[in-house]
This record gives C-alpha cells, structure tokens and sequence, in this order.
C-alpha cells in the first residue's frame, strides 16, 4: 500500500478547487490516516449515503420476517394505490425498489427541489406518478423508491425507520442519539437527512467492510448484504460520472474498483469499501455538482490502497 493516500485525495481536489471538509482511511479497522479541515468532527448531512442505511435496515427487516424481496408493494399500500393504477405499478416488488427499477417515467423529487417544499404526502405523490415502464425494465435513479421502503419498514414494525434502525443498527455502530430528517407526515425521509460525523460513516463502511459484523455482532445479514453490494443491474453515463456507470445493487453503487462498492451522497459524501484490500475511505464535503470531480479524484487515489 502506498503511504498518505487521504493526504494525496486532499491535496489534488485542493488543486481542483474542491473543498473536502473530513476525509478518513481505515485499514483492519483501525483508522490509519484521515484529514479534519474543522476542529471537531461535526454531523453533517450525508444526503444519499442514507440510501445505503435503509438498505441495510431493510436486510435486517427481511431476516426478522418483517417483509420479503419478491412481495407487491402495492399490496402494503392498498389505500394509497388509484383505482386506474397500471399494470407496472401493481407489479412493482421490494427488488425493484432496492435496485431502483420500479418503471417510474421520472425521478420525481430529490432532497432540494422545489416540490420538496410544497408535497405534503409524499406516499400519495409516489402512487399517483406515471409508470410507463416495466418493472425491472430499466435503472431510474429515485429518491422516492427509498422513501417507500422506508415506510413500508414502518408499517409493519409498527415504528418508523429510525427508531427501528436505532438500537439494531445505529447505537451499535456507535451512532449515539441518531438524527434523520422526517417528511411532512412525519415518515423518515430515508433517501436523504441522515446526519453523521466522520468516524460514524467510516464505522458504517467498517461493518460493509466485513458484511454486516461490527465488534463481534452480527448486525445485518451476512447473505443480504453479499448481494446488496454486487451488480444487481447495469447502469449508464447519466449521473455525472463515469464512475457510476459500472452497475447498482440493493442501493449501493459498484466502482471501476474491482470488487468495490460505493455509499455516495448528492454534494459529495462518500463511502467506499474495499474488501480484497480490507480498507474503506470516508469523505464528507459540500461540493454541490463537482462531487463527480471528487469521486474521480477519490477513486483515482483509492487504486493505489
């Protein structure tokens, strides 16, 4: 392994005019070099990368009985579903919605668009797109896709995605007193808003890291999560970089890393996990839409660990 490879990521996005806030290596987990641009490690929003909690909570919530892969998700939501509603919608299953090929016609929504601000339910919203599309037919990336498994988590434990996740995932990752962001009706808004400092998220890439065991505790299943984080459907050049084009699983990216998987939010928030190399490098940063230049420059550097 190449020495100061958190130093050499924050040095060229430096030269690229990125800001990089927090960024951390850990290797047998043990955090083996990382970078602090503020004093303390302060929670910051980690927008998509939330994706990748819900995936896991939804591993667990499958172990539990809770739910299953191949189950209609029209058939937990009947007072939501329109009575002209089409044939993909009513195909639509749980896979679909973990590899985000649920046939919308549009993306709907994402964390800062306008109708974020004026939808109030946002189930409703989701029910009544348009699904010109087979299900499995092709990859839309959706924030609304994880919105509703989140709320189909709460349907059926009876509380919502955090308070569920709190003590099975987060406080055992050491995620003390967890914050995520809740929509208008209070459902956790799942795809986006899940808080966290440096040390969290690389304690999250950790538990990736090794397939759900974190300290000895086997917190998401070992199975789901060998599949989540392998190709599940192919992907293309549409989502700003060419680093994203190399497939999607249960809601986390693959890299042109062999054998890497990747958690990654909108304004630049990463996780990359590594196993063959046994290492994983956390980001957190504010970039807005250069984060493709950050995950460049991240993947470039992550190829010499």
């Amino acid at each position: 392994m190449k020495d100061k490879i958190i130093e050499g990521t924050v040095k060229e996005a430096g030269e690229k005019g990125l800001y990089i806030i927090y960024a951390q290596l850990r290797r047998g987990g043990k955090i083996t070099e990382e970078f602090n641009r503020a004093k303390n490690k302060t929670r910051l929003n980690t927008f998509s990368i939330s994706k990748s909690f819900v995936s896991a909570g939804i591993g667990i919530a499958m172990d539990e009985g809770l739910l299953t892969m191949d189950e209609r998700i029209c058939d937990a939501f009947e007072e939501y579903v329109p009575s002209n509603a089409s044939k993909n919608l009513l195909d639509t299953r749980v896979r679909h919605m973990l590899t985000m090929t649920t046939g919308l016609n549009e993306p709907l929504f994402f964390a800062d668009g306008p109708e974020r601000y004026k939808v109030k339910d946002w189930i409703a919203h989701f029910f009544n797109a348009e699904f010109g599309h087979a299900p499995g037919e092709r990859f839309l990336y959706s924030n609304f896709n994880t919105y509703i498994l989140s709320c189909l988590v709460e349907k059926r434990a009876g509380v919502n995605l955090l308070e569920y996740l709190r003590d099975r995932l987060l406080e055992p990752l050491g995620i003390g007193n967890p914050d995520w962001t809740l929509c208008p009706k209070g459902h956790v808004h799942a795809a986006n808003g899940l808080y966290l400092n440096i040390d969290e998220l690389g304690n999250f890439g950790d538990m990736l890291l090794h397939y759900g065991e974190y300290k000895g505790k086997q917190l998401v299943p070992e199975k789901y999560l060998r599949e989540a984080t392998v190709k599940q459907t192919e992907t293309n050049k549409n989502y700003g970089s060419d680093c994203l084009a190399c497939g999607y699983g249960y809601q986390f990216w693959m890299t042109p890393i062999p054998n890497t998987f990747l958690c990654y939010g909108n304004y630049g928030e990463f996780c990359l996990v590594m196993p063959e190399k046994d290492a994983v490098i956390s980001i957190l940063t504010f970039e807005g839409f250069d984060w493709p230049k950050i995950l460049d420059v991240i993947v470039k550097h992550a190829a010499d660990v």
